[in-house]
């Protein structure tokens, strides 16, 4: 997402890292970094110091220096809500500007939720901009989760909950610090990584050869998945999926696991809506996922003017609508 404001051009989670401007990096996951760290030298880089740890160990290609994390007079970096150093960006100039990145507006384990704020324009996205993605209550799925966890145990079962490895499962371990979860793989480097900044979880280290003695409870990269099971001893470990998209019935027959539990750092669909309604923005561009259904509804609902910048065939640009 590239932004002209003045004089200045201001980079939203850009892919490649062209001179001069400043770049926004709103947080580690890989979808949202540049391609390799080399290219960040001697930009100009505004993240969150957890980012800025996440994105150099994250990158794979040998750094020469890590990712040095600034600040800019114009940029305000604001809580996402999305993973530990998740930020939105609010650019100030004639008109501001606020780019979500990946956002959440719930509170949960460890991680405060995106507050709304004032601004002109609204670029947002659209992960789950559909009306049908509605999320139970965090406190609810997170029960539901502990009583799948607990029943399995009670009947001699281990349990492995997949997720991805860096967000998601740190909000796991802490989901599940009663029982001191397993974990091991990117699941254990990430959390680590993000110790270092002070947060603190209650966890062991899952063992790479002889695995632990059941009954358990794993979190585990997806990725994982069928190693973990493999080490297993057979009809004695039960599988979960941890995602948004299991809010569809399908989702477990996909993920080929036991359950599946709709538990996600994104916002649902009725939490963008009042978000952006917060905003009070005089134009929101939604991007990524149901941007098309998620403008549309915000015209619709709110009267706010609305566009989409992923129209098939290719992202447009804020100018195309000038």
């Amino acid at each position: 997402m590239e932004l002209q404001m003045g004089e200045t051009k201001f980079f939203f989670d850009p892919r490649s890292t062209p001179d001069g401007g400043v770049h926004c990096i709103s947080h580690a996951h890989s979808d949202h970094l540049p391609s390799a760290t080399k290219k960040l030298e001697g930009r100009s880089i505004v993240c969150s110091p957890i980012t800025a740890t996440l994105a150099s160990n994250r990158l794979k290609r040998p750094l020469t220096k890590p990712i040095l994390p600034s600040t800019h007079p114009d940029v305000e970096m604001l809580n996402a809500g999305h993973i530990a150093g998740s930020n939105m960006f609010r650019v100030k100039g004639d008109k501001t500007v606020l780019y979500t990145g990946d956002m959440s507006t719930r509170d949960r384990f460890g991680i405060d939720g995106a507050r709304p704020v004032k601004t002109d324009v609204l670029i947002i996205e659209s992960t789950y901009g559909d009306p049908s993605y509605k999320f139970p209550a965090t406190e609810k799925i997170s029960q539901v989760i502990k009583d799948w966890v607990e029943d399995s145990m009670s009947s001699g079962y281990s349990t492995a909950l997949f997720a991805y490895p860096l967000g998601k499962s740190q909000e796991l371990i802490r989901m599940l610090s009663e029982f001191e979860p397993f974990i091991e793989g990117s699941v254990l480097e990430c959390t680590r990584h993000i110790e270092s900044h002070g947060a603190e979880y209650c966890y062991r280290s899952l063992d790479a050869t002889n695995g632990p003695e059941t009954p358990c409870v794993m979190v585990c990269s997806t990725n994982a998945k069928y190693g973990l099971t493999s080490r297993m001893r057979r009809g004695q470990l039960r599988t979960a999926a941890v995602s948004g998209w299991a809010i569809s019935s399908s989702f477990k027959y996909q993920m080929g696991v036991d359950e599946a539990f709709p538990f996600s750092d994104h916002a649902d669909f009725e939490e963008l809506i009042e978000f952006v309604k917060g905003c009070d923005p005089d134009v929101v561009y939604t991007h990524h996922g149901s941007a098309d259904t998620l403008a549309e509804e915000i015209k619709g609902r709110l009267g706010i003017e609305a566009r989409s910048l992923l129209p098939p065939p290719k992202q447009r640009r804020l100018g195309d609508f000038e």
